[in-house]
This record gives C-alpha cells, structure tokens and sequence, in this order.
C-alpha cells in the first residue's frame, strides 16, 4: 500500500485488535473493508488478479499495459498480506498461498454457515423487539 503499513496508525490498531479466530470473521471482514477504504484498495477483495496482458505475434505489449498489471499484481500481494497478518496462526497457515480475491472466496465458504446464522440471529432479534 502507498503508506507504510507499520507506521499507519489505522494499519496498527487494526492489526491488534482484530485478529481473525474464525468466530469473529464478519467483524474481522467489516474492519478490514474499513481499512482497505482508507487506502482505496477495497476492489482487491472484490476482482481476481487479471491476466497478463499477451502480445499478438509480431508484436510487443504496451508498457504502459505491462505496468497497469504488475502494479495489480503488487496491490493484491499488499493487501493478502494485511490479511494474513489479521488472521489467528492456524488460519493463517492454510491460506499462506492464495492472492487477497481467493482468500476471501475461501473466507467466505469456511465461515459461510456462521455468517448465515448471524444473519438470521439478527433478524430473530429485531422481529422480537419490534413486538
């Protein structure tokens, strides 16, 4: 990310309180957007690392097309750190090897049951107080 994420307050806060353990992953991916939006770097969650550009034969790619996707690249790398540095040892060891996008996919399914019965917790709830 374009500031240092050791020396960025928000960065460090962030990485001390909220430690992904698994029960906590909507709380954890609701923080983590917060601080990703800081930087504007939130679409790295959302899209895969595109291809790299290929040059038809006879041809070279752009520069400017090379550099578009090499700094892609660096951005995902940026914020699959950050995540990995949120994230509880045994958590973190699983998905060591995937870009921030994957991670989250995979996020997404281990902890898809919990978020489902957050959900309907919630809704439980507001159905009871509105009686």
């Amino acid at each position: 990310m374009t500031t240092s994420v050791g020396n960025n307050s928000v960065f460090r806060s962030f990485f001390e309180k909220q430690k992904l353990t698994g029960p906590n992953f909507i709380d954890w991916y609701r923080q983590l957007r917060l601080v990703l939006s800081t930087e504007d770097k939130e679409y790295y969650l959302e899209h895969p690392i595109p291809v790299a550009p290929v040059a038809p034969p006879g041809q070279q790619i752009p520069p400017e097309d090379l550099a578009a996707h090499a700094a892609w690249v660096k951005g995902q790398k940026e914020v699959a750190v950050l995540m990995l540095l949120t994230m509880d040892l045994d958590i973190q060891r699983n998905l060591a090897h995937l870009g921030a996008y994957d991670m989250l996919q995979e996020l997404k399914a281990m902890f898809s049951k919990q978020a489902e019965q957050e959900l309907l917790q919630t809704v439980r709830g507001q159905r009871r107080a509105n009686f």
